[in-house]
């Protein structure tokens, strides 16, 4: 199995896309193309607002001299105390750490999905961030997947085995991982370095494509989604997810 390695600044193809239509055209070719090299492996997809590594949150809210500490503290805590605060059925670490991802404990773990429109939508979700009058850019990342990408229990035995960055398919333990066809990537941590950037993982660097939105392209992309059935409530099926949705959609506001 190949090991994690950095990769030298090799750029990532980009495609600008402004309507969904256009999206859409596009992941059907960069399928085609994967299936005229005998890899039917699926796709996955992470939205963001803007263009930012793709690193878990665990490091852009921890230095790493301290991941592997702090880190274990926040998970064992939340493990202790989170059993009084869910009906879930939770048996291992693995299903614990899906559960914090889900409710933004920063841990090693990147949210993806394996539906398109859904990681378009994410991206496009609330109103570019702004500077000087500029609306920046969001973006959506595409992954070509293959077989041995893919881990599970019995793969990894503990998600804190630090072994080289891999997919990880959780049980659908929660409502959310459902309705977004959720996944994550977990990440190594590589000593001296941190938590390395998929993009900058020479094992993923070239599967991978990011497609980028205007600004200017959000708020139509966003009506049309809607208009497809998907939005707010069916990406995040609770009482907040129906709550920002009718925000949303009878005064405009997000």
């Amino acid at each position: 199995m190949s090991c994690d390695t950095l990769q030298d600044m090799t750029p990532v193809r980009t495609i600008e896309v402004t309507r969904v239509s256009k999206f859409l055209g596009h992941v059907e070719q960069e399928k085609k193309a994967e299936e005229r090299k005998s890899n039917k492996a699926d796709f996955i997809f992470r939205g963001q607002r803007t263009d930012a590594p793709l690193l878990p949150r665990l490091a852009r809210t921890v230095q790493e001299s301290r991941f592997v500490n702090i880190e274990r503290l926040m998970f064992k805590e939340f493990q202790r105390t989170s059993l009084a605060l869910t009906d879930r059925g939770l048996t291992s670490d693995w299903d614990f750490l899906s559960l914090a991802q889900h409710h933004r404990l920063p841990t090693r773990l990147l949210d993806w999905t394996y539906s398109a429109l859904a990681g378009l939508w994410l991206a496009v979700e609330k109103p570019p961030k702004k500077a000087h009058a500029i609306a920046y850019p969001g973006v959506v990342w595409l992954l070509k997947t293959k077989a041995d990408d893919f881990i599970d229990e019995d793969t990894r035995a503990s998600p804190f085995a630090n072994g080289v960055t891999r997919i990880y398919r959780p049980r659908v333990t929660t409502g959310r991982i459902a309705a977004q066809s959720g996944l994550f990537t977990i990440h190594r941590v590589m000593k001296g370095k941190g938590l390395v950037a998929l993009e900058k993982n020479s094992y993923f660097v070239e599967r991978l494509v990011k497609f980028v939105i205007p600004g200017s392209a959000f708020t139509d992309i966003r009506k049309h989604l809607h208009g497809c059935g998907v939005n707010r409530f069916s990406l995040f099926p609770d009482l907040d997810g129906l709550s920002d949705h009718l925000a949303w959609r009878y005064t405009g506001k997000l």
